[in-house]
């Protein structure tokens, strides 16, 4: 069987450990990389030994010799190059969120289904072992009906006035940030172990440093589009910043009825200090509870009324972030060249749950500005 190659639209932290994912495997490549400074997109090819670069990524996508594209690029850039990637009939893998706005990311579900398409979008969280051992552990009814599901993802990183990232920036990272970024993981993650799409939420969200400190030099909506890590470009600024208006949230947190109904509740932050970046969520059953934090991502805890509790240990290699991206492109490659058994369940997330991730963030910005429910 040939060997899947891989078109890297955006070379920053995410799109580089992307790059080593798919180089890990033995039946797959990176066949060339995108970036919008021709000069940055020469010295990433050559450190990273890979053939072809380009300025354009409608020059990547163009590309016979790519198979797949990978969108690591800010988020405003999804769309544009998601739909042409898919017109070109090459299957994709996008960075979440999928896009800025519901009726762009229905759009490109319709186009996907309508080519044939094979989509992912990059919800990680999915692929720790004691996450899909959670999953299991639901589905058999071992904790009973599930009456609630709540939990927490906290960051430090943009905690002072100084700190600046492009998701900032609605123009670049759309008009949502804490939920868009980080919510979205922590839905996506209740939505796939209780395998219950989210129907209607009750949300307050809340900017608290309405002006931030951009460095010198980088003008509105122009900021770094690479496709830089989320902790690039955060941090104090030089003597040559700029006070600029921030449109975007710092904190969230949203009551949830699921379809089947189940409830839920999440809170996200990119102001807490001491944050450690990761998200924690329980379950909570008619027999029993289980609870799971990217802190300990090797274990669940297991908790029954008048018991002690138990604690499970998975020693799966799934026990970080950059093992769990591995293991996403992984189970999407795997499909892509039919190496997954006939019948086998797909564990990663693809356009169809990406667009619901984007209408449950868009229904949660409305129920902040309205403050009441909103249906999906």
């Amino acid at each position: 069987m040939r060997t899947i190659r891989a078109g890297i639209v955006g070379v920053g932290k995410i799109g580089r450990a992307q790059i080593a994912a798919v180089r890990s495997m033995a039946f797959a490549d990176v066949a060339a990389i995108a970036m919008r400074d021709p000069e940055r997109a020469a010295a990433m090819a050559s450190e990273l030994k890979i053939s072809t670069h380009y300025r354009d990524y409608r020059d990547l996508v163009a590309d016979p010799d790519v198979d797949v594209v990978h969108v690591c690029t800010p988020n405003s850039s999804h769309f544009e190059i998601c739909k042409a990637a898919i017109g070109a009939g090459k299957a994709v893998l996008c960075e979440k969120p999928l896009t800025i706005s519901a009726k762009e990311s229905e759009e490109l579900l319709a186009l996907a289904i309508s080519r044939n398409v094979k989509t992912a979008v990059n919800f990680v969280y999915r692929h720790y072992a004691a996450i899909q051992a959670l999953r299991d552990i639901i589905s058999r009814g071992a904790l009973g009906d599930i009456y609630t599901v709540h939990g927490e993802y906290l960051q430090d990183w943009l905690l002072y006035d100084s700190d600046y990232d492009w998701r900032v920036e609605s123009s670049v990272g759309g008009a949502s940030r804490a939920m868009a970024d980080i919510g979205s993981h922590w839905c996506d993650l209740a939505c796939f172990l209780t395998g219950e799409k989210i129907v209607e939420v009750c949300a307050d969200l809340a900017t608290f440093l309405p002006r931030r400190r951009r460095p010198g030099g980088r003008a509105a909506g122009r900021a770094d589009t690479s496709g830089a890590g989320q902790f690039a470009g955060a941090g104090p600024c030089d003597s040559a910043s700029s006070l600029v208006d921030v449109d975007t949230e710092d904190y969230g947190s949203a009551l949830l009825r699921f379809a089947g109904g189940i409830r839920g509740c999440c809170t996200v932050s990119q102001v807490s200090a001491g944050g450690r970046t990761g998200p924690s969520i329980q379950a909570d059953g008619s027999k029993a509870s289980a609870q799971w934090s990217y802190e300990s991502p090797g274990l669940l805890v297991i908790r029954k009324r008048q018991e002690p509790d138990t604690i499970l240990e998975y020693s799966d290699p799934v026990q970080n972030r950059l093992q769990a991206q591995k293991a996403m492109i992984e189970s999407f490659y795997s499909a892509l060249s039919e190496r997954a058994s006939p019948g086998r369940e797909r564990l990663y997330a693809d356009f169809a749950d990406g667009h619901h991730s984007v209408e449950v963030v868009e229904a949660m910005m409305a129920s902040s500005r309205s403050g009441h429910w909103e249906r999906l």
